[in-house]
């Protein structure tokens, strides 16, 4: 790969392999992940790269995190954003969709939004809330989100269903260091929230490798900013009414990914990561790293991020 950054990454995953019960998912390259990973992180073309804006150490987890979570960005799994000089990795839609799948209690995963206009019911079973009745229309699809659903089917094959509000998903959002891609985006932003609080439950329940178990949480942890003073979430009436009217599909995560790093804002950049990743960082004097929203603060009994 010719970058020492990259090797360094490379070496701690093979450790953890070897010496801390990692593993990652049949058919997965580290390699080729770290190396479209790093073709992403020194791209110059637009300026200066991502690795010439942030510190190394914020680089190295995400890499770190990215691989022990079995992503790769030329899957359109995950993006690389800056966050004043941290590199912050975000998770899309189809990675928390991977992530989840490859989880030992879970067997398969879905997400879908509502919309003003589609039949929607829900009911209970043995005290669990479940949905009874879904009827989407394709005439409703440009109108407003009203609410999203998920569920996670287990492997006894207990379909667990998670529900949000169109309020509850805009407080979740309160907290995002992006403030447009919700705008841009509702749909895609709307089934990622909803099924990142369906798998709470699910990722600190698991029995799986402690080390995917903390990758997980700190990726979804450090999309958010829960030093944000409490306000009115609720948003203006032409921001509900924008919404896509297109299926999302994988083609369009390359535009929010762009978008996430446009809409980032700098000046709230205030957190100093302190992470100890016993990896070995390349020397700074080098040349080889040179070429490459609604504010609130919302207060969450089962979990230190809003979802």
């Amino acid at each position: 790969m010719g970058n020492e950054l990259i090797v360094s990454v490379q070496n701690r995953i093979q450790e953890m392999q070897h010496g801390e019960g990692l593993r990652l998912p049949t058919g997965y390259s580290v390699g080729n992940a770290l190396n479209s990973a790093y073709l992403i992180l020194s791209d110059n073309s637009k300026g200066k790269s991502l690795l010439e804006k942030c510190h190394p150490t914020s680089v190295s987890k995400a890499l770190l995190n990215m691989a022990i979570q079995g992503l790769s960005p030329a899957k359109n799994q995950c993006y690389f954003v800056p966050y004043g000089d941290q590199c912050t990795l975000m998770r899309s839609y189809f990675g928390s969709v991977s992530i989840l799948e490859r989880l030992s209690n879970v067997k398969k995963v879905h997400a879908e939004v509502i919309f003003e206009g589609d039949e929607f019911e829900i009911g209970s079973e043995d005290g669990r809330t479940v949905v009874t009745n879904f009827k989407p229309s394709f005439l409703n699809r440009d109108n407003p989100i009203i609410g999203a659903f998920a569920w996670v089917e287990q492997t006894d094959g207990i379909k667990v269903y998670t529900i949000m509000t169109k309020k509850e998903i805009y407080k979740s959002w309160s907290k995002a260091k992006t403030k447009n891609v919700q705008n841009d985006y509702p749909q895609e932003m709307a089934k990622r929230t909803v099924l990142s609080r369906a798998a709470k439950m699910f990722i600190n329940s698991s029995s799986d490798n402690d080390l995917l178990v903390k990758a997980i949480n700190e990726t979804t942890e450090d999309e958010y900013d829960n030093n944000q003073p409490r306000k009115d979430i609720t948003p203006n009436p032409p921001n509900i009414e924008k919404l896509e009217k297109s299926i999302f599909n994988q083609d369009e995560n390359k535009k929010i990914a762009q978008d996430m790093i446009d809409s980032i804002d700098l000046n709230q950049a205030d957190k100093d990561l302190q992470e100890e990743l016993n990896i070995e960082f390349p020397d700074p004097s080098k040349n080889y790293l040179a070429t490459g929203e609604v504010n609130g603060d919302v207060e969450n009994e089962d979990g230190p991020y809003p979802f």
